[in-house]
This record gives C-alpha cells, structure tokens and sequence, in this order.
C-alpha cells in the first residue's frame, strides 16, 4: 500500500465516519472528542499531554479488544475529522500554515495524498507526524484527511525523535520529490482545452485559485513553442519567462526570443522591461517603415539620389556637415543642402535613429556628396586651399626657402589636423550620448509597466512590508511635490491601477480604503498611494537627473523585492555623460590626436570602438557555463546603497542569442 492513492473527496457534507476500523463497543467518536484539536497547540502537541482519557474507564478485556481493532488499522487509510488529530513536533516552522491555494483545492477536490500518523494507544488520539500542512489546510476547507496509520514510535524517546525528525526531513526533502515539467504541464492542459474548455474552465477544474486561469493561459502560450519549452527545462525558467519567449517566438521573431532567453540567464532582472521593450519596439517598427516609405516616395520624387550604404565617416562620400564648398573658400564655410542640389553627387542617406519633440523614432534624410573631392569640395577643416590634408608635394632640389616652406605647411596641416580630430571627436561624443539616451529613454518607458503591476501586487500582501511606517513617515513630513498634486488630482493613478471604472470619484477610492479589513491592510493602502503618488511624477529624466524622493522611492521598492532593471537602477546611482564617454572612447576622450584616433586623414581608425562593449558567454552549450568575457556595466544590478540583486551584464544579443539558439 502506498500513501499517495486516488482518494474521493470528502468534505463536511460526507457521512463517512471517522475511521474505517470494524465496530466495537466503544465509539470511535468518543475516542476522538478525549483528544480534541485545542488539547494542544499545533506543532508542538503530543499524545503524552493528554493526562485523562474514557481509556482509563475501559475493562483490560474491552482496552485489549480496542488495541487489537488499533492493531489491525496499522497500514491501512483512515478518514479522520483534521480538528481531532494531533500534530507532532514538525522540523518545518516556516510556511507551516494554510494557505489559500491549498484550501481552494482541497474544497473542490479533498486531500489527494494521505499524511502519515499513527495511533497513540493510551488515549486513542490519531497523532500525524508527516502532513501538517495538509491537515491544516484540509481544516479551513471542511474535509476529511487520510491518514495512513503507521506503527506507534518506540517507548525510547530518543530513538522516537531521531525517527521522527528523520522521516519528516525525507518528507519534505525537494531532492526526492519531482514536479511535472512545464512540458508535461502543457501537454496535459493541451488535452483538456482540446475538450473546449476554456482556461478559466481549466482553472476551475483542477482549483488553481484566483491566479488560476493567468497560470493556465501562461502554460497554454508557453506549449505553443518548442523553443519556449526546451529553453525552460534547460535553464530552469520560469512558466512566465516561458510565456514570453513563446509570445515572441510564435510572433515569428526568434531573435527576440533568443534574445529574452539569454537575458534570463544572465541578467534577470531586466527580463520584464525588455519584453515590454521589445513589445513596443515591434509596433514603432511598423510605423517607423511606413514613415520610412513615404520620406523614400517624397526624395525620390523630388529627384534626390538615395544612397544605399549607412552614413560614411570616412572615403569619398562625405556628409554636407563635414564639407565646405570649394577648397578656395575659408574653413569651415557652410555648405547648405540647397547650395548642392546642383551638384551630380548629390544625395542623402535616410537614418532612422532620430526621434521627434514627443519622443518618436523618425527618420530623417541626412544630406551628402557621393564624391567630395570628384567634384570639387574640401573637407571643412582642411587648410585653406586644400581639400584634404595631404601635403603639397616639393620639387626634387630644394632650398632653404623650400624647407622653410615645407615647415610652414606641416605646421598648418598640423594645427588643421588638430581642429578636425577635435570637431571629429565631438561629433564622436555626441553619437554616443544621443545613442546612450536613446536606448536608456526605451528601457525606461519599458520598465513603467512591470513596475506598475509589482505595485499592484504589492497590494495584495496581508501586511506592509518592514520600513513602510518609516518611509510613510518620511515623505509625509517632506510633503514632496509628488504627493501634493496626486492629492490634488484624486489619486489619478492609483484608481487606474484600482480598476476603478472610468468617471470613478475619490469617494469611491475612499470608499475601497474605507473597507480595509485589518490595520496592517490599512497601512498598505496608504503605502500604495503614497508610492503611486511618486511613481506618476516619474519621467525619462528620472534615470538622468533624478529628484530625491525618486531616489528614496527606488531604493524602498528594491528592498521591498521589487527586481529593478538596469535602467532603474541608475535613478539611485545616475551615470552622468561623461563616464559614458569615458567607458566607450577611453584616453582619446580627452586627446583625439593618440594612437587610435583620428589618422592624419582625418578618419576614424578601428582603435577607438563607438559601438557598446560586449561580453560573450564561453559556452552556451554547458547550461552551467555563466563565464562572462569582455566589459560589464558600471554598476552591478545590486546597487552601492544595498548591494542586493543579480550583477547586471551587457550583451551583444545578436552573437550570443544565436550560441544560446544552437544551444536549444
């Protein structure tokens, strides 16, 4: 006999009786009120705390005949009402309660798996050494509990206990127990949505809760994609990371996918804030293609030549800004689109990482000549009456007056030489700030919504969490700007992160509070608004030049447990400009005339990389090899203020979602 069989439910309604032991002259009732559920707290209560029993008043002939009927229960399922039987000393203290997963369950469908306890011969009480928690639980739901009867523990103590604590540990010893794979999971609700029930339908059935038909949908999503699978089981994901992956890859963009998959190993944090990148990224793309298309059709009709190839920083082909008109005209003479629509070079590439007044991706048509020096312009920086930099060539013989001439022209190809390195290197500077922004402002507008539902969540707890009173306290007596207009506006985000219907007044958020059950619920609603109040004050300044009580708000979050992003995390400790610089150029941040800057051409070596570091990971296939090479970000997920979260690390998404890929 084993202790896991297919029992039928049996709930309050059930007329079973206590025990399935044969009849005797003593009621098996009578047994169980001698030993009631409040004999003794849980946990700590023992058959040896019961000092009087109806056992005491028994004949030895009838206690025999009763001990022969216990005798015979050993290894056998007995239905016992959960509020008689005793719990012993369990070496599990943490979660060692109901829940409401749990008692949802057992309603609908009883305890399926009987707990282990055994008979205490001197006052008939059924003691239960291994199953607390579904004692407990099958108490709040109103149903039996099968007991599995064992053999009493020896008179001993000392072997009693070492035997109880042995087998409980081996109870709840998760290297002995094997959950269903998400595969498996999503094969078995696969057959049940076959049969046309719908996830809350599922949800129901199997009594997963007020989460339920969200858990069932993530499931159902992620068994839609074989990648999505085999990247859960392999790198231990979890069911929501799963979803995602599969939402991407049956979108039919694996890249992102993989891409996802590697930051779950690697940088979990920014997980949520790169899917709701990602998300949004998708649908600028449309818009940003067909905002592409019209600018091609309006070039094209107005007769401008469209170059192919990315915008140059070096050859022949030179951007407007960079050009003078003739090598006659002085440095750094503008030369205007208009001036060289004449021009047979002319023309302009279309680049697409420019962004309008509301922050919308745009493109925008960056104007140039195919071949400066074919058709007679200068660079703008190149000395008066060159195009270049390129020294005039001397005679063969020369002179004092030649040599004098020639120091002459090195010196001012030097000094123009300097001024072109020097504008190349802001032009440098401000690529990789504008980049820099650019990708910090995404992230940001990304990371609003999985920070909106942790606040939510945040709601749902019992209690506010430790420091709530302090902080609370805190922006009180500050009394910041934040707070101020969110009590002016009634609470504008608070109510939309409520599900309050749209027209909801403040008296029906008052009312909501009003109903708080207990003074820690309270407590967390007044938390709740205090933190939206501060959370719709955010913007994408925030990661950049942040206010204090933005500060104060990120860091009472994260240590509430709330997984920050990268980009989040910059609110409490911000990079300012010029340690971006500084990281991406190095030295020639400060000289651009060093070795691997600017060349005496004035072009850009592959010395100075703009492009972010990356870091590889060694080996994908190994899904214990996290080995980073190459640069990580200035600051660890886990800022300086609590060291607490995952290091962060940088990617180069493409590269290494390809590895994790054939990995998969």
């Amino acid at each position: 006999m084993t202790s896991t069989l297919d029992l039928p439910t049996q709930c309050d309604t059930d007329d079973t009786t206590a025990t399935s032991s044969p009849d005797t002259d003593l009621n098996t009732s009578d047994l169980d009120g001698a030993a009631p559920a409040d004999a003794a707290p849980d946990g700590d209560t023992s058959s040896t705390d019961v000092k009087e029993s109806p056992l005491d008043e028994l004949s030895d002939e009838d206690r025999a005949a009763l001990h022969a009927r216990w005798d015979a229960e050993i290894d056998t399922i007995v239905r016992a009402d959960p509020h008689t039987v005793l719990l012993a000393e369990n070496v599990r203290t943490a979660d060692a309660e109901a829940d409401e997963d749990t008692t949802a369950n057992f309603k609908t469908h009883g305890v399926k798996t009987a707990v282990n306890g055994y008979r205490d011969y001197d006052t008939g009480a059924i003691v239960v050494t291994e199953g607390q928690r579904r004692v407990l639980n099958a108490r709040e739901a109103g149903c039996t509990v099968p007991v599995w009867m064992k053999t009493p523990p020896p008179a001993d103590e000392r072997k009693a206990t070492i035997e109880r604590i042995v087998n409980q540990f081996i109870e709840n010893d998760p290297a002995l127990r094997r959950s269903l794979t998400l595969s498996d999971t999503a094969r078995a609700l696969q057959q049940l949505a076959a049969f046309n029930l719908k996830p809350a339908g599922i949800a129901r059935k199997l009594a997963l809760g007020r989460q339920g038909k969200t858990y069932v949908e993530n499931v159902l999503r992620a068994g839609q994609s074989e990648l999505a699978l085999k990247a859960s089981e392999r790198y231990d994901l979890d069911l929501l990371q799963a979803a995602v992956i599969a939402e991407f890859d049956e979108a039919g963009d694996t890249d992102t996918a993989k891409e996802l998959i590697l930051t779950a190993r690697t940088a979990p944090n920014n997980f949520a804030q790169l899917a709701e990148r990602k998300r949004t990224e998708r649908a600028d793309k449309q818009r940003l293609a067909a905002l592409t298309e019209d600018l091609t059709e309006e070039m094209t009709a107005a007769g401008v030549t469209i170059f192919e190839q990315s915008l140059p920083d070096d050859g022949d082909a030179r951007s407007l800004d960079r050009l003078r008109p003739t090598p006659e005209d002085e440095p750094r003479t503008e030369l205007s689109a208009e001036n060289h629509a004449s021009c047979p070079g002319h023309g302009a590439w279309i680049e697409t990482d420019h962004h309008d007044e509301q922050g919308n991706q745009i493109p925008v048509a960056v104007y140039g000549c195919a071949d400066f020096l074919a058709h007679g312009h200068a660079l703008s920086y190149a000395p008066a009456g060159r195009a270049d930099f390129t020294p005039v060539p001397t005679s063969t013989g020369t002179s004092v007056d030649d040599e004098s001439s020639e120091d002459e022209q090195a010196d001012e190809v030097a000094v123009a030489r300097a001024a072109h390195a020097a504008a190349e290197l802001e032009r440098q500077k401000a690529r990789i700030i504008r980049k820099w922004v650019i990708q910090n402002n995404k992230d940001w507008d990304a990371s609003a919504a999985p920070r909106r539902k942790w606040l939510v969540g945040l709601l749902q707890r019992k209690t506010a969490p430790q420091g709530a009173q302090l902080f609370l306290a805190l922006q009180k007596a500050h009394g910041g700007y934040a707070l101020r207009r969110a009590f002016e506006r009634n609470h504008p985000l608070a109510m939309t992160l409520l599900y309050l219907p749209d027209g909801a007044t403040l008296a029906d958020l008052t009312s909501k509070v009003a109903k708080a059950p207990t003074a820690g619920k309270a407590t967390l609603y007044d938390l709740f608004l205090t933190l939206c109040a501060i959370e719709a004050d955010l913007s994408r300044n925030s990661w950049r030049s942040p206010w204090d009580s933005a500060q104060a708000y990120m860091a009472a979050i994260i240590g509430w447990g709330y997984p920050a992003s990268d980009v989040e995390r910059k609110v409490i400790d911000p990079e300012t400009e010029q340690e971006v610089i500084a990281a991406q150029l190095g030295d020639l941040a400060a000289d651009p005339t060093i070795d691997g800057g600017t060349t005496a051409e004035g072009d850009e070596s592959g010395g100075a990389e703009i492009d972010d570091p990356t870091a590889v990971v060694d080996d994908v296939d190994d899904a214990g090899a996290d080995e980073q090479t190459g640069a990580q970000t200035d600051h660890a997920d886990g800022d300086a203020a609590d060291g607490t979260g995952p290091e962060a690390v940088e990617q180069d998404t493409a590269a290494e979602a390809e590895l994790i890929g054939a990995a998969i």
